[in-house]
């Protein structure tokens, strides 16, 4: 064995990451026959076999584990190296890319990334966005250099850098009918109004979701999204409430279009704003002060 091919490598990580053929054809823009093709000739190449392919997707062999190990710590020096290029060139261009929670992107926008482009204007930026779990999984498979998200659960895969209680709050038009409620709104209250809500997917479903099972209520769901937009735009035109941490509206409750009011539900208080990367990941020196920046200017860390 002279070398590994980068593409068979590519692909082979992609699909063990994944889970399934598909899913890695998907994230790498070709078609799953064409994954197939490259892990097979991989194999042949190695004269072993890499993957067990099963109703549920993917798994590695006790080889292709070893593999696995392989083309990670490879990722992990291509990142160190990175590091030490950016230090030569003093900062002056480079790539960091971040997986977004939908709540963070105007917080993370405009009060980090815009001062941070300023010190820094030879650097580009590749930012994607998603569910929290969907930030998650871009973080733990080394697409994303640095996470954002709410409610992130407890991962050993995963390492915080900065994490804030941000307890949800109950969302309104200050023009609307329920705009009178006196506070805390209680959990009663708040299943008896028509809502707008997120998917479980996002850390703020899944509380919403737990919520309703620990207390045996079940919200007026109007409309269940996985967009913020679309919760904002509810809010907006009095058709009823959300349910979402204050620091994803702070520009509309600043121009009086929304008002945030608290809430009596202990177990909606224990929300989390998480930066994160994954464990063991040297990042390079552009994305851990852009990482360090982000948690000094943003909304989002500062307890509320």
């Amino acid at each position: 064995m002279s070398h590994i091919d980068s593409k068979q490598a590519q692909s082979y990580l992609a699909a063990c990451e994944e889970g399934s053929i598909r899913a890695a054809s998907e994230r790498l823009g070709c078609e799953p026959s064409t994954v197939s093709r490259q892990i097979r000739a991989l194999e042949k190449s190695l004269a072993i076999v890499l993957i067990e392919r099963g109703r549920r997707g993917v798994l590695p062999t006790e080889a292709g584990r070893i593999l696995l190990a392989f083309l990670k710590r490879q990722r992990d020096d291509l990142d160190a190296l990175q590091s030490e290029f950016d230090q030569l060139r003093g900062m002056r261009r480079g790539e960091i890319i971040v997986a977004v929670g939908d709540g963070f992107i105007s917080d993370f926008v405009g009060n980090a990334l815009s001062a941070y482009r300023s010190a820094y204007p030879g650097f580009t930026y590749l930012l994607q966005s998603g569910s929290t779990d969907q930030v998650m999984h871009a973080v733990r498979t080394d697409r994303a250099h640095l996470g954002l998200a709410f409610n992130a659960r407890r991962d050993r895969s995963i390492r915080v850098i900065a994490q804030v209680k941000q307890p949800l709050e109950m969302l309104v038009s200050p023009q609307s009918q329920w705009a009178g409620l006196s506070e805390p709104v209680s959990i009663r209250q708040l299943a008896g109004l028509p809502s707008a809500l997120l998917m479980p997917g996002f850390g703020v479903g899944a509380m919403i979701r737990e919520v309703e099972a620990l207390y045996g209520v079940r919200f007026q769901s109007v409309v269940e999204a996985n967009s913020l937009a679309v919760l904002r735009n509810f809010v907006r035109e009095g058709l009823g409430v959300t349910i979402l941490p204050a620091f994803v509206v702070t520009r509309e409750i600043a121009d009086g279009t929304i008002a945030a009011k608290r809430l009596d539900v202990p177990e909606l208080a224990k929300g989390e704003a998480s930066l994160f990367v994954r464990s063991g990941r040297r990042l390079p020196e552009g994305a851990l002060r852009l990482a360090n920046h982000a948690v000094r200017s943003m909304t989002a860390f500062v307890p509320s």
